[in-house]
């Protein structure tokens, strides 16, 4: 039986209660497929079902490491930034259903579902309940189920062979608009965590949710690893901007050349980024060898 309020695999018509608690009758199976921000492009993808349009399509296909497999094989019109969507770009693209997370278009929502039928899904939900969401949206839950499975096998082939990386300690930082570091936070990536993630270490005074952190904190913590998970270029000139500082450099990470730049697409949590964030672990543990 389904959970409540979740559909039949592969019945038709079916109702999708979303993350706004809207209740969504699809009587056929979708397929053009538009989503609002481009971090849902690695949930379709994975599920073998490529949008025909989202947000930041043109830089998301163009930089996001994550989607470079996938780079020609699809094209997608683009529906300007998440902050400023082109309502005729969406009109256009002449959608089946229209995916955005929770939160995101209250002001357009009436406007979106004249278009079509609109699912908004929970930023927090886990990667595998919105693989799942995505799947049922486009009635491949059998495919959802098989990458979900998939996915935990490769978690744990990682975390077994991670080595002498278990007992070193890792920050996952971001950068902000002033090029400060922000701890990502150990509940806000499954990096950490013990069961369902990777398990890596957390540095003493490391954060549970996401903060702006000085370079002071930074070298309290006195992390083995630095990762920087953000547009690559940004990252790069964020520690550029450090490197003639005795704090930055009395860093533990920094003195041993720890300072590891992983692409911001990781930050979708999706399917792809852990398998690609599992591909980066796994080269660390052969380098550290």
């Amino acid at each position: 039986m389904p959970e409540a309020g979740m559909p039949e695999k592969g019945v038709w018509p079916r109702t999708i209660t979303d993350a706004a608690g809207n209740k969504i009758v699809f009587k056929e199976r979708p397929e053009r497929i538009a989503v609002l921000h481009p971090l849902y492009l690695d949930y379709f993808f994975a599920l073998d079902t490529p949008p025909i349009a989202s947000g930041n399509a043109a830089n998301a296909m163009k930089e996001f490491a994550t989607l470079q497999p996938y780079a020609e094989t699809a094209e997608i019109a683009d529906l300007g930034s998440g902050r400023d969507l082109n309502m005729e770009a969406i009109i256009a693209a002449n959608p089946d259903v229209i995916v955005t997370f929770k939160g995101h278009i209250d002001a357009n929502y009436d406007e979106l579902s004249k278009i079509a039928p609109v699912i908004q899904i929970d930023y927090s939900d886990s990667w595998e309940k919105t693989t799942m969401i995505c799947a049922q949206i486009i009635g491949k839950e059998e495919l959802a189920e098989q990458l979900i499975n998939e996915t935990k096998e490769v978690i744990e082939k990682t975390k077994e062979q991670l080595g002498d990386l278990k007992n070193k300690s890792f920050a996952l930082l971001r950068v902000d608009g002033k090029a400060n570091f922000t701890a990502q936070g150990t509940k806000n990536t499954m990096y950490y965590n013990e069961t369902a993630g990777f398990g890596l270490m957390k540095p003493d005074r490391y954060p549970e949710d996401n903060a702006m952190l000085s370079l002071e904190a930074l070298a309290e913590m006195n992390p083995d690893y630095i990762i920087i998970q953000h547009d690559l270029n940004v990252a790069k000139a964020a520690v550029q901007e450090k490197e003639a500082l005795a704090v930055w450099n009395s860093l533990k990470a920094v003195k041993n050349n720890h300072v590891l730049f992983f692409d911001n697409s990781l930050n979708t949590g999706s399917v792809l980024a852990i398998r690609l964030a599992a591909e980066n672990f796994m080269g660390l543990e052969r380098d550290n060898k």
